[in-house]
């Protein structure tokens, strides 16, 4: 396996582990109960944390998608 392809299966399997634990704790059933109590703008804690977690999950769609989306200076094989 070439050097390229190892980084790309690393990267890869990173990505996977990083969507899941961030959609793990992006869902509020980890907190117990009286998770009301503290307020952040007028909202229970357990909204601010899973709208912060929502927006790390929105950042790093749009790097993988900007990092691996084709761009016009890319050429395919035979294009000329």
């Amino acid at each position: 396996m070439r050097d390229h392809e190892f980084k790309s299966s690393h990267l890869s399997w990173l990505l996977v582990f990083s969507f899941v634990i961030l959609f793990i704790l992006a869902v509020p059933w980890y907190w117990g109960e009286g998770g009301d109590k503290p307020l952040i703008f007028g909202m229970p804690l357990w909204v601010g944390v899973s709208t912060f977690i929502s927006f790390l999950i929105s950042c790093l769609t749009a790097w993988v998608a900007f990092r691996t989306w084709p761009s016009d200076s890319d050429k395919s094989e035979g294009d000329e």
